[in-house]
Parts: structure tokens; C-alpha cells; sequence
């Protein structure tokens, strides 16, 4: 099973973006069958039919025991991604169902990160990020004409990145220091994708390094350098961050949505 690395606040949220990533197959809990069924086409999988990929939780507003787990679920055997949802906690009756008892058993080794509230409008850009990268790797894949992925990717730079690196370089890293070795890495990562993105030549060979790269360094951000200055930041350094990055909703630029 592979390590989370995208953060979401609610339920409605993590099912949009998985079946943006790919995941869009609504699988079903079949409990006397013990499998999992996808709505579309009745397809059936067994537990060693599937693998779980990511796993979220989701706490209930008005009680803790009262949660929902969102698993985003991929059949190489059916060729299938899609995501199946369930209670998880006091009113998920893992008891009556072997199938429910695997699903839970493999969820509970994933421990979630608990992202500071300041820096989750970074890590939600981080998911727009991430998924710059999957449409690359998608038009690479359906062998889109190189230029009309970089139109897209110049847009997002200019729109979206540029900025999103400009905040955390002036309001984020500084919380541990430009001299510290997991900002250094950060900021080299920096520098190298500003190139990337600036290239105007050899355009496939640099679409396939910034898929590559990009992802790489989100990864490492969300997984390492985040914990880290999230464990040592005071009120006052995530105080001056809210107070100078506005998070605005993510308008897509659907011109030409070649990954479609």
C-alpha cells in the first residue's frame, strides 16, 4: 500500500480529486459475497483481485466515533481504479463482514499526518501540483502534441507555481532556515523546476522532467520538510504566513483539456 501523500478536509473533497487522478469506478461492498462490485459493470473483486492504493479518514463534526473512510482502490486483473467509502469506528460493524475487516485491518497501518490548519492551504495547493503532474504524464501517454501540454504548463506556472514558490521561500522555509539541509534541498528543487518551466527548446525531454521532478519534490515537501517545520514553528511564524497568503479557489484553465 502506498504512503498518502494528499490531504483533504472533507469526504466530497477526496472523492473529487481521486476521480480526477483516475480513480472513477464506485466500488460497492458486496458483504455476502465477500468482495467488492463496481456499480457500472457488475465487475466483482475479490480480495486478491484489488490493492489499496491510499487510504483517508474523515472524523465526524458532532461525535469522534462517528467516521467515514475513503479507500481509493486498483484491479490490475479488471484494468479498474476507483475509490469505496465506509464507516470507520464505533459504527463500522467490521465483525459482520470479513471483506470490511480486511479493508479496516489495512487501513489502520496507515497513520494519517495531522497537518497544521496554517499550512493546509499550501499542501491543498500541493494537490493542483500533483495533478499538473498527472496530466503530463496523461498527455505523454495519449501522444498529445508536446507544444499544447506546454501551453497548459506555461499557464500553470504563471497562474499557480510561480507564487506557490515565492510564499513558501519568503514565509515557510525561513521557519527553519535557508542554511538547514532539508531547506537547501528545497530550494535547489526550486531552482531546477523554475528552469524546467523557462525552457523553451527540447520541449518533450523537459515536459517528462518536470512530471518526473515536480511530484518528487511535492513528496518530499509533504512528507518530510512539512512535519519537520510544522514540529519547530511558533504562533508567530504561522501567524505571519496566514497574514500574507490568501488561498484562492483553484479556477482550472479548461482552453484545451488535452489529458481529458
Amino acid at each position: 500500500m502506498k504512503n498518502n501523500m494528499y490531504y483533504y478536509d472533507t469526504v466530497t473533497e477526496a472523492l473529487k480529486d481521486l476521480e480526477n487522478r483516475g480513480y472513477t469506478t464506485d466500488f460497492e461492498i458486496l458483504r455476502d459475497k465477500e468482495c467488492l462490485v463496481c456499480n457500472k459493470t457488475s465487475a466483482q473483486l475479490s480480495p486478491r483481485d484489488f490493492e489499496i492504493d491510499e487510504t483517508y479518514r474523515f472524523e465526524g463534526d458532532s461525535d469522534p466515533g462517528d467516521e467515514m473512510i475513503v479507500f481509493a482502490i486498483s484491479s490490475r486483473k479488471n484494468n479498474l481504479k476507483g475509490t469505496v467509502v465506509n464507516a470507520y469506528g464505533m459504527y463500522a460493524d467490521a465483525s459482520s463482514s470479513k471483506i470490511v475487516e480486511l479493508l479496516l485491518n489495512k487501513a489502520v497501518k496507515v497513520k494519517p499526518i495531522k497537518r497544521n490548519e496554517f499550512l493546509k492551504p499550501i499542501s491543498r495547493e500541493h494537490h493542483h501540483g500533483l495533478l499538473l503532474s498527472w496530466k503530463i504524464r496523461t498527455g505523454i501517454k495519449k501522444e498529445i502534441a508536446p507544444e499544447r501540454i506546454k501551453k497548459y504548463t506555461d499557464w500553470f506556472w504563471e497562474e499557480n507555481l510561480k507564487d506557490h514558490f515565492e510564499i513558501e521561500e519568503k514565509y515557510i522555509f525561513p521557519i527553519l532556515g535557508n542554511e538547514h539541509p532539508m531547506v537547501k534541498k528545497a530550494l535547489s528543487q526550486h531552482r531546477r523546476l523554475k528552469r524546467l518551466f523557462e525552457y523553451s527548446d527540447k520541449v518533450d525531454k523537459y515536459l517528462s522532467l518536470i512530471e518526473e521532478e515536480l511530484e518528487s519534490h511535492i513528496r518530499f515537501e509533504e512528507r518530510t520538510l512539512f512535519n519537520e517545520i510544522q514540529n519547530v514553528a511558533n504562533k508567530e511564524q504561522l501567524q505571519l504566513l496566514a497574514d500574507n497568503h490568501t488561498e484562492h479557489k483553484f479556477e482550472d484553465n479548461l482552453t484545451d483539456p488535452f489529458w481529458g
